[in-house]
């Protein structure tokens, strides 16, 4: 599933930024014939995994990992959360049902399910849960503590029918289960989820589709039944969670949506908005135990201040999102002296300038490549990135097998887009340097808005710069700095011009919850921008029921050419990762898949100091 970037590297949690071909890159894991089973991870029994952490290492009885994060997030709802930051706080608290491998993101691990079999005739996962997970702890508005409750197949049940309640707030997750090309509305879903006792529950699409493994087996976290399915005051509204529209309103604004019930190593404590979240490690988790006792994240909205921490050591990990800061923290003394260590990886999410082609200036896609023309990408990249970045010329990364590496990036023009907008019949009518058109009968300017996050510096010296550019062709963007929280409920409702934002993207990922026409208009959706194009969608429906991947790659292929040739987004660049990271922290490593670190592997060569 596709999430919003806030920033560049915005989070401190480098983690949750994800990687590879998200709507991008062909399915790596193409679905298997006959049973495919797995064990538990690593073979370790109970007993060894409750004791030692990765590496062997014993965990720690009382030391705490800190990082930051930039702004409270809207919603901590599994479901409902579409951004990076409420995503690195699921990581530690809520589990799938399995997982890609860190190292290899082709192989499935076993999380809540033991194991599952395939049956590629029927197309049926089988899927059996693991037994004796708990739930964490949970308490109602009014402190009172809800009973022990074991995760069973319910709560897969549970998750699945909240997520296909059109009344929910979730359809960037449950666009993956629409059958486009369904008349009959009450077949319009390719999934069905039937629980066949308390720990085995079996998955069934009605035709094939080339991520059927990714969105049956870690399609969402799982969510607990017992939490979500009762008021403030521990009634149930409505069991028939599916169709409920009285239901989905409890849910989208639901007593537990600023807080987190799991069942995975973390157990969330408690968040305090616009100061800090808290994490404590979980001593019944069924796995390998994190090595810190627990996990701080301060709300630091300030990019200097978070540096400053990061380089006094009141951080133990954090981003350094603006690329002159990351260059500046090398002459550092602490950096010099060892005791802070800065890191830059590949961060495989993308930045774009996105049109909301619902506004007469963007409905032409001439007007839309006009202004990819007055926007000096290769100028962003070589002095606010001081190379760290690559350009992009579609929605699939480049060096993916989906990415068409014939197409090359629109180069700055300044005269080219101006004959763009003259063929286009954007004239200046007036004289007043701004170009127009009648529209409808009647007279349009090219006027918009241009809403950056109004705490990214980068993204409002490139808006700056864009500005200027547009004003030499006729076009006037005002510049909008825009809070996160305002920022999602305009996108949402789609109640903007164009925004600078970026996509963080999973290692599969599936077009039609971006691109597809049926998503363009639908509430809540990723097609926030209202993209529609009938040679897109084909390309779209074929690719989700087709299984051979040389023929996927194919389809991708022609569709970043469609996407190109329309411009949607005037697509800008991927950028590394940049962060920085006490010295005291072992064996980090980087990886290819959400969320390109394991925070379960790190471990500490000395405890955190007294007063930092």
């Amino acid at each position: 599933m596709l999430e919003f970037v806030r920033r560049l590297s915005h989070l401190a949690v480098i983690a949750s930024l994800l990687v590879a071909g998200g709507c991008g890159s062909p399915a790596a894991d193409e679905t298997s014939s006959g049973a495919a089973k797995s064990d538990k991870p690593g073979g370790s029994d109970t007993k060894t995994l409750r004791t030692l952490t990765q590496g062997g290492v014993k965990p720690s009885e009382s030391d705490v990992l800190v990082q930051y994060y930039g702004d409270d997030p809207d919603t901590l709802n599994a479901l409902t959360g579409n951004d990076s930051v409420s995503s690195a706080f699921h990581r530690n608290t809520y589990e799938y049902l399995a997982d890609r491998k860190f190292s290899d993101p082709d192989e499935w691990i076993p999380m809540l399910a033991e194991s599952w079999e395939f049956d590629k005739e029927n197309l049926t996962f089988t899927i059996r849960l693991r037994k004796g997970v708990k739930w964490h702890p949970m308490s109602l508005p009014n402190g009172k503590l809800l009973p022990e409750t074991e995760f069973t197949s319910k709560d897969v049940k549970f998750t699945f029918d909240c997520i296909l309640n059109e009344n929910i707030e979730a359809a960037n997750v449950r666009s993956y289960y629409l059958d486009p090309e369904e008349a009959d509305p009450a077949k319009k879903y390719k999934i069905s989820v039937t629980v066949i006792d308390k720990y085995t529950v079996k998955i069934k699409w009605t035709k094939p589709y080339f991520l059927m493994d990714e969105w049956s087996l870690r399609a969402t976290h799982i969510i607990p039944r017992h939490v979500y399915s009762i008021d403030k005051n521990g009634e149930p509204v409505s069991f028939d969670f599916r169709n409920s529209k009285e239901f989905a309103e409890l849910f989208n604004n639901h007593w537990a949506n600023s807080k987190m019930c799991g069942t995975g190593p973390m157990i969330f404590e408690e968040w305090k908005k616009e100061q800090y979240a808290v994490f404590v490690r979980n001593p019944d988790y069924w796995g390998s135990p994190v090595y810190f006792n627990k996990i701080l994240y301060r709300m630091i909205s300030n990019t200097n201040t978070a540096l400053q921490q990061i380089l006094q050591g009141g951080l133990d990990w954090g981003s350094i999102p603006q690329k002159d800061h990351y260059m500046q923290s090398k002459e550092h003394k602490n950096v010099k002296a060892g005791k802070v260590k800065l890191e830059e990886f590949r961060y495989p999410a993308y930045r774009y300038m996105g049109y909301n082609m619902r506004r007469d200036l963007f409905k032409d896609k001439r007007v839309r490549r006009a202004i990819s023309h007055a926007v000096p990408v290769d100028e962003f990249i070589d002095k606010l990135y001081y190379g760290l970045a690559q350009r992009l010329t579609g929605p699939f990364l480049p060096g993916s097998s989906g990415s068409n590496e014939t197409l090359k990036p629109i180069p700055f023009d300044l005269e080219k887009a101006k004959a763009l907008l003259d063929e286009a019949g954007w004239k200046d009518s007036d004289e007043d340097g701004v170009r127009d058109k009648i529209v409808a009968g009647k007279k349009v300017d090219a006027v918009f808005d241009l809403m950056i996050y109004a705490d990214s510096p980068q993204y409002r010296t490139m808006a700056e710069i864009i500005r200027e550019n547009l004003r030499r062709i006729g076009v006037d963007a005002k510049v909008s700095p825009t809070k996160w929280a305002l920022m999602l409920q305009k996108l949402r409702k789609k109640e903007y011009d164009v925004c600078i934002l970026g996509w963080v993207l999973d290692w599969t990922g599936d077009p039609f919850q971006l691109w597809h026409s049926s998503q363009a208009d639908l509430p809540e959706s990723s097609n926030s921008g209202g993209y529609k194009n009938p040679e897109a969608d084909k390309i779209i429906e074929e690719l989700r029921v087709t299984l051979d991947k040389e023929r996927q790659i194919e389809l991708m292929k022609k569709f970043h050419q469609v996407i190109y040739d329309d411009q949607p987004y005037t697509f800008l660049f991927m950028d590394k990762a940049t962060a920085g990271r006490s010295s005291r922290l072992e064996n980090i490593k980087f990886y290819l898949p959400r969320p390109a670190v394991n925070k379960l592997e790190w471990t500490a060569s000395r405890a955190r100091e007294l007063g930092k």
